[in-house]
């Protein structure tokens, strides 16, 4: 057996133990840039007193706007007080509806049951076909029974045309088909 690898192979080189240098002028430029800028801004501070004394006495100055602030405080603290009581007044006053709603339906469901009751007891007196035309002036004769007119609730509406009687006509033609014009017996 022969140690040597054939000539066709390629030859790998085997990785360096200490691993190669890397660049660090970038980060040494960039923190250059940052430091001379920051520089450049605590000079500019440093030539201008103006500035912070002005921002100073911005801060001393607040007592007005405290009082200010106290101001809108109570405001909203009252328009707070105002919105609650209001919606309190509205609450109640749907509470109130929807008692008044369930004595309503109460009352409703009192009378169905009423009516139902008497529509079971006894027959509905029959309606007249036809109204009598208008008020009548003479007294009614003695013999004639007195009957109260039946409430409106009670009369039924009438239809204004009678049913038609069916009557059988010809065949009817479905999908276009045509007729016999004889029917078939």
């Amino acid at each position: 057996m022969n140690s040597e690898s054939h000539q066709s192979w390629p030859v790998v080189e085997p990785q360096p133990f200490f691993p190669a240098p890397r660049r660090r002028w970038p980060l040494a430029l960039v923190t250059g840039v940052i430091f001379a800028l920051a520089g450049a801004g605590a000079c500019y501070v440093w030539l201008n007193p103006g500035l912070l004394i002005q921002s100073a006495g911005r801060e001393a100055a607040d007592p007005d706007s405290s009082a200010n602030d106290k101001a809108v405080m109570t405001d909203l603290l009252a328009t707070q007080q105002k919105s609650a009581d209001d919606l309190a007044a509205i609450e109640k006053a749907v509470a109130d509806q929807q008692e008044q709603l369930k004595a309503i339906v109460g009352q409703l469901a009192d009378l169905s049951s009423k009516i139902d009751a008497l529509k079971g007891s006894s027959p509905q007196p029959s309606v007249p076909p036809f109204p009598l035309p208008g008020p009548t002036a003479s007294i009614p004769p003695a013999s004639a029974s007195q009957v109260a007119p039946a409430p409106a609730a009670r009369a039924v509406p009438r239809s204004k045309k009678p049913p038609r009687a069916a009557t059988q006509t010809g065949p009817i033609s479905v999908g276009g088909a045509p007729l016999n014009a004889t029917p078939a017996r």
